[in-house]
């Protein structure tokens, strides 16, 4: 039904809720007189937001016109967005940074708060970018919750004389052999790697694994100093089965990611049903999930993959390195209760607790990064990429484009490929493999520091290999 809203005609209205606690609704695509622009008009909420001096957490939202087979990626006019309203006096009101690309906008609260947020939001398109029909069209806006590192320096590697078997980083000294730990001092560093005084080092049992102990990291690649926004968890089955429903049957034909007979048994829920794909457990873990397919998401999400020094950097932030050290920044397990029910496949916290109980003094129980970024170890391994070789270090942090090949590929030249690379991604923070046995230094939980696959590109589809996306801050 076109209903009239002062001098703009309101066109069909969708809805659509994400998993992790954020949900868009009220979609308005918005017409406005000939002398008017075209706009976007949405409701986004989401649980537990914060802005403190050290950080704050995000919505990064991005809108696709759903199309009879696919979607068409909307971009967004550079300052067009403003707050309309909120949901109450004490929320503060809402800042909103377009992308320099105009591929999305990141929504947060603008002042220091803690708690809930509602906020209805009104964006321009930008016409000179996006073909979009004028009446009786389907909008689909997309929310995914991020947190905001800050632009600053940070250390590589860990004190622990032992973490050195792992392939961990440091100082080296003009034999090679360790003399301190490496900083990162800049965003636009130019990083010697090799067995002279002063340049990064680490040692490798396997180049295939570790690294090939070469190169210099180029001053563009993004080395974790420069300020950029991560996702506060790994995709999710609701949001995997959300982009396939929106890139194109055979698109999502090469990116179906339930075929394994393993699939259900480690917590599996997406499946077609009615010519839809549907996850039964949409806020759970995405498993069985391929470096392609995960490209393919981060492509049309208008995201980037992030780097092993990015992990590093959300991991611990500024703190000074301890012995082996958790993403939490402690040396121990002993406190943390987020885990995986071995039953039921969810990520729980076995006190009771839950995320609105975070706080700094106790983010340890939670598994929370100094940055609050939740399960970099624990989880599910995080995909990054990698130093460990030239493809890798060729990386310059390209984003997506908001579209994908039409056989569901991402289409970015300096991304890795995962069925046809050999390089450019490795694995750092662990992974629940789904059985039981032993507490390792790699099932559940790795040591920030430990590059024990840190440049192995390889890897079919497992419940064990999961990933986030990032993106560039926006500059003031």
């Amino acid at each position: 039904m076109i209903k009239s809203i002062s001098s703009a005609f309101l066109l069909l209205i969708s809805s659509f809720c994400l998993a992790t606690d954020v949900e868009v609704t009220y979609v308005e695509s918005v017409r406005g007189l000939d002398s008017e622009p075209y706009a976007i008009n949405f409701t986004i909420s989401w649980k537990n937001s914060w802005h403190n001096e050290r950080n704050r957490d995000a919505a990064w939202v991005f809108f696709k016109l759903d199309l009879e087979d696919g979607s068409r990626h909307q971009y967004l006019k550079a300052g067009s967005a403003k707050m309309l309203w909120k949901g109450a006096n004490a929320m503060p009101d809402a800042k909103i940074e377009v992308a320099e690309d105009g591929a999305g906008l990141f929504v947060f609260p603008g002042t220091k708060y803690r708690g809930d947020i509602t906020y209805h939001i009104t964006v321009e398109r930008d016409t000179t970018k996006t073909n979009f029909r004028t009446r009786f069209e389907r909008m689909e806006a997309i929310a995914i919750e991020m947190v905001y590192i800050p632009e600053g320096g940070f250390t590589l590697g860990d004190p622990l004389k032992e973490a050195l078997n792992f392939g961990a980083f440091y100082q080296s000294d003009s034999n090679g052999d360790f003399d301190g730990l490496f900083k990162i001092t800049s965003a636009s560093q130019e990083i010697p790697v090799g067995p002279d005084k002063g340049s990064l080092y680490y040692q490798s049992r396997n180049n295939i694994y570790q690294g090939d102990q070469k190169g210099t990291i180029p001053s563009d690649f993004p080395n974790g100093y420069e300020s950029f926004y991560i996702m506060k968890y790994e995709v999710t089955q609701g949001q995997y089965a959300r982009f396939l429903n929106l890139i194109g049957k055979t698109a999502a034909t090469v990116r179906v990611n339930f075929g394994s007979p393993n699939y259900k048994k480690h917590g599996g829920t997406i499946e077609l049903k009615d010519g839809k794909y549907v996850a039964a457990a949409p806020d759970r873990r995405n498993v069985y999930f391929h470096w392609d397919d995960m490209m393919a998401f981060t492509d049309w999400a208008a995201l980037r993959p992030y780097t092993e020094l990015e992990f590093t950097k959300a991991c611990r932030g500024p703190l000074r390195p301890k012995s082996r050290e958790y993403p939490w920044n402690t040396s121990s397990i002993d406190r943390m209760v987020n885990r995986i029910d071995p039953v039921t496949q969810e990520q729980v916290f076995l006190n009771g607790m839950t995320e609105a109980d975070l706080t700094e003094e106790n983010r340890e129980i939670f598994g929370a990064s100094y940055y609050w970024v939740m399960n970099l170890a624990g989880s599910m391994w995080e995909k990054v990429i990698t130093v460990g070789d030239e493809k890798g270090r060729s990386f310059k942090g390209v984003h997506g484009d908001g579209s994908i090949s039409y056989y569901g590929y991402a289409d970015v030249e300096d991304w890795p490929e995962g069925f046809r690379e050999v390089e450019g991604y490795g694995y750092r923070g662990g992974g629940y493999y789904g059985v039981k046995g032993d507490i390792t230094d790699f099932n559940p939980f790795s040591p920030i520091a430990f590059r024990r696959y840190g440049a192995w590109s390889g890897g079919p589809r497992n419940a064990a290999y999961g990933y986030r996306a990032a993106r560039t801050a926006p500059t003031d």
